[in-house]
């Protein structure tokens, strides 16, 4: 109830930000529980409202499927273009995307945003996120050669690196808690150094 009753302000915000409640909200139910194994019934519950509210932001499972994916992939591309602009060699550049984008999901998102079931996704809009999807990894391969060029990263493959990345991030919404122990950059910070420290080139 009270992410309902807190997305209050003026006219003009209040439908984005009531939208993004629901997003939020369904989003968290699909990471923990599966998006099959998730009604708008119990996202309406969790808002403490009535399923037909929720058809005056979005039209049906699917869309909220989408913008959910949408809303991870814009988180990505900051994280990206963050790494970009502040980082100098190659390590530094994927130290900070990784930390970037695990705390920008958790602290903006909550545990909802990394979606793994794109297969669920309709035909159009499967395409354009596995697009998104591949450009973003590619460009964690990018910073990962550049490392290996500058010296800063061990010899690897940079595409293996990546799915482990992709994997161990994906399923955290499976463990992560909003009341547990480390906060969300906390958490970023120690799952970043987990990842990357194996990869970083022995002085």
């Amino acid at each position: 109830m009270g992410r309902w009753k807190n997305a209050h302000k003026t006219n003009d915000e209040i439908q984005r930000l009531k939208r993004m409640t629901v997003l939020k909200e369904a989003g968290r139910a699909f990471s923990k529980y599966g998006y099959h194994n998730t009604s708008l019934d119990e996202v309406a519950r969790a808002l403490g409202i009535v399923k037909g509210t929720l058809y005056n932001y979005v039209r049906d499972k699917q869309e909220i499927l989408f913008e959910c994916h949408s809303l991870a992939q814009d988180i990505g591309d900051q994280a990206i273009a963050k790494g970009l602009r502040d980082g100098r060699t190659g390590v530094e550049k994927l130290t900070i995307t990784l930390q970037s984008y695990i705390a920008a999901m958790f602290e903006d998102l909550g545990a909802c945003a990394i979606i793994m079931e794109i297969d669920a996704l309709r035909p159009a809009d499967r395409r354009k996120v596995v697009a998104r999807r591949d450009a973003f990894e590619q460009s964690f391969v990018t910073m990962i050669e550049e490392g290996m060029r500058d010296g800063t990263l061990l010899r690897m493959d940079p595409k293996i690196a990546v799915f482990t990345f992709m994997g161990a991030i994906n399923w955290m919404p499976r463990w992560y808690r909003e009341d547990g122990r480390l906060s969300g950059p906390q958490l970023a910070a120690e799952v970043t150094r987990l990842l990357v420290d194996g990869l970083r080139a022995r002085k």
